[in-house]
């Protein structure tokens, strides 16, 4: 990170605390949702799919409040306050409570997504390569906090209860408020002007519907990507407690865990990714990249076939999950930094964050699906369910490598 601006680390550091607690959050949501508040297994799929689901919906509107009222500075503090108010009303019991912690819970990740992000785009000029590695930085950053919100959601839980698992939550995030604080003079309030700015980038002569179109593919294959990604924090999490043999050396893992399991994955193969990134863009371009990142998840839910038909009679061994999650996190790993670093690049500079909420509202849609896809697992076929996961973002790779094919005719 040394090469990077100096605001980029206290920006790194309030988006590790928030991500870890929002996988303290997610690691156990539909869990908690059963064993908490009595909710039948198809409907706490569906139900944590669709608040999910709002968190990223919400991102255009809070993108448009960074942008004309706040600023994403400013936006950006005040989301991890909300954040905080909400973990800590998840303290309370009471189903009564549930429903106003969701919803500013919401309220919060809607305005932090696409500040954040707001943020980092005023740290780069849209021509620095830096921004590519900056977003494979934050990637692993996230998973870092991912990790550990999954371990530390297992743990809290297993010692405290519900009650104690959301106060370490509402703890994090404001250890996330105060590195924002101690670095805000570092973070800046308009576009850097001082980065390196190469002579040829892969936008610089994109007209107007070009940028529309490339915005519009690349937020396709986000779409499709955490429609699969959302199967991780949901079906993936029940089958696993319930078919999967999880004794390790005398241990039974907690379900919980193997939602941190990708985040695991992440810290060893994106130091590789980021030695390998500008040698693979500049042979492959981006297009062809997140189409092969597609391609990884269609072959992450194609090996689950077996070990979903053997499931019916005995526990099957933890190593089909290890498969499943090494090919999820090749393709998270392909689509979300290259994607999101060029579509900050062909945003508009006065509605950086409405843009980013555009790209994040397919992940509102994505995991909509996801809990969709969930409940279809449940109440009708897993193999059925399996089907779609993979067929669909092949589907998605085939289009992009189409689009560039045709792109480079031209």
């Amino acid at each position: 990170m040394r090469h990077h601006p100096v605001g980029f680390l206290p920006l790194c550091l309030a988006i590790l605390c928030e991500r870890c607690a929002a996988f303290m959050l997610s690691s156990s949501l539909v869990l908690m949702l059963c064993e908490r508040y009595g909710y039948p297994r198809d409907e706490a799929l569906r139900t944590a799919g669709l608040i999910t689901a709002a968190g990223y919906l919400g991102s255009l509107p809070g993108g448009l409040v960074a942008d004309r009222l706040l600023g994403p500075r400013r936006a950006l503090t005040g989301s991890l306050v909300l954040l905080m108010v909400g973990y800590a009303l998840l303290m309370l019991p009471s189903l009564l409570a549930l429903w106003p912690s969701v919803a500013v819970l919401v309220l919060g990740n809607s305005l932090f997504k696409p500040s954040a992000q707001a943020v980092l785009g005023r740290l780069y000029t849209p021509t620095d390569p830096r921004l590519d590695q900056a977003q494979v930085w934050l990637h692993l950053l996230i998973n870092v906090g991912a990790l550990f919100g999954a371990v530390v959601a297992g743990l809290a839980t297993q010692r405290w209860g519900w009650a104690g698992c959301f106060a370490v939550s509402a703890s994090v995030v404001f250890l996330g408020r105060v590195c924002l604080s101690v670095g805000r003079r570092d973070v800046p309030v308009s576009k850097q002007t001082d980065a390196p700015s190469p002579s040829n980038t892969p936008t610089d002569h994109l007209s107007t519907w070009q940028r529309v179109k490339t915005i519009a593919a690349l937020t396709l294959a986000m779409l499709l990507f955490n429609m699969a990604l959302g199967q991780v924090e949901g079906t993936l999490l029940v089958w696993t407690g319930q078919h999967v043999e999880r004794t390790l050396l005398g241990f039974t893992v907690p379900p919980s865990w193997f939602v941190g399991l990708p985040a695991l994955l992440v810290l060893v193969i994106a130091p590789a990714q980021l030695a390998l990134l500008p040698g693979l863009q500049r042979r492959f371009g981006v297009f062809r990249l997140v189409a092969v990142g597609l391609l990884a998840t269609s072959l992450a839910f194609l090996v689950l076939f077996p070990a979903v038909l053997w499931s019916k009679t005995q526990l099957v061994s933890m190593g089909w999950l290890v498969a499943c999650h090494t090919l999820l996190v090749i393709g998270e790993t392909l689509v979300g930094p290259l994607g999101l670093a060029q579509v900050l690049r062909l945003a508009s500079p006065r509605l950086v964050g409405a843009d980013i909420g555009v790209w994040f509202i397919s992940g509102a849609v994505g995991y909509w699906l996801a809990g969709e896809i969930g409940a279809l697992w449940v109440r009708w076929s897993p193999i059925g369910a399996l089907v779609i996961l993979t067929a669909l973002p092949l589907l998605g790779a085939g289009v992009l490598f189409a689009a560039e094919r045709k792109r480079s005719a031209e």
